[in-house]
């Protein structure tokens, strides 16, 4: 399919665009998350999780380096020995729950004021729910859309499948958007190849800035919710929700070029209001999904989009 965007330079990376090191590194708040979690999910089971109880009959899968929170039981010892390295033993039970994450790259999230550009807080996110996924033993898949591109991983339970996503959300990061393309696939379009794709019982996380949501994509998202558990990321940056007082500003998508005069309080309600309303729409429709609903900054630090995920008991 012909692609709408090209490929950056390399001077920006970590705030215009994403490395696959900078996702690799994301495993240790993959760690950190599991161990600030681990209390809570040893007295919850939420969904088709498997809680991690060993039985007889249960089929050996694979082994995996050892994660805090993991039953002790459950040690390889052989792997730990041979390896000088702690590793727990993976059972075909406890992997039953696919994570399928899906990643907006369409234009309007290559842009920030604050922090980092919303597609590379989107990509460490996801990177982190990637190596959680994982570390816990689920399958991971993901759908990544861009401005005329829809790239679909299915869910699978191996490392090098994790190492290929984030390759994926590295190189997709680099794009550059063409403004003077129009999108080839909607969110309705996508999120209906992602229903089709998902299996009952997943759990589905959406990353994005939730833009150009209509009637159709609400109606496809709330199908999904039919039979996955829905986590709704949305990822914005401080100047969406609120012009700056008394101030020319210059903007341009890259053809265009407009002159805002901020100083005007009209200028200002409207663009409030706007956005107020989008924001009141994506809350509503996480509630019509029962769905969870974490709201994240570009201005936000690492540690605080760590608080979040923790808090929505992702």
């Amino acid at each position: 399919m012909k692609t709408a965007m090209k490929q950056r330079d390399t001077s920006g990376a970590g705030l215009v665009f994403s490395t696959l090191d900078s996702l690799l590194s994301q495993q240790q708040s993959a760690r950190m998350l599991m161990q600030k979690n681990r209390y809570r999910k040893a007295t919850k089971q939420a969904g088709n999780h498997q809680v991690r109880q060993l039985g007889r009959g249960m089929e050996f899968a694979e082994s995996r380096p050892y994660s805090p929170g993991d039953d002790i039981r459950s040690m390889d010892w052989k792997v730990t020995a041979r390896t000088g390295e702690p590793h727990t033993k993976l059972f075909e039970e406890e992997r039953e729950r696919p994570v399928l994450l899906w990643c907006d790259f369409r234009p309007s999230m290559f842009f920030a004021t604050r922090g980092q550009f919303k597609s590379v807080v989107m990509c460490e996110l996801s990177a982190i729910l990637s190596w959680k996924s994982w570390l816990s033993g689920d399958r991971i898949g993901a759908l990544l859309l861009s401005g005329s591109e829809h790239m679909e991983m299915r869910p699978a339970r191996s490392k090098s499948k994790v190492l290929q996503l984030l390759q994926r959300l590295a190189d997709y990061s680099m794009l550059i958007p063409d403004f003077s393309v129009k999108a080839d696939v909607s969110l309705a379009d996508s999120w209906q190849r992602l229903r089709r794709v998902l299996s009952p019982g997943s759990q589905v996380v959406l990353l994005s800035d939730f833009r150009s949501l209509d009637a159709e994509a609400e109606q496809q998202l709330r199908r999904i919710a039919r039979h996955a558990n829905l986590t709704l990321v949305a990822i914005t940056d401080p100047f969406e929700h609120q012009l700056p007082e008394k101030t020319q500003l210059k903007l341009s998508d890259g053809l265009r070029f407009l002159r805002l005069n901020t100083a005007k309080a009209g200028i200002r309600k409207d663009y409030r209001e706007r956005d107020l309303s989008h924001t009141e729409q994506v809350r509503q429709l996480a509630m019509q999904c029962h769905a969870n609903l974490i709201e994240v900054s570009t201005a936000d630090s690492e540690q605080v989009r760590l608080a979040k995920l923790r808090g929505a008991g992702v």
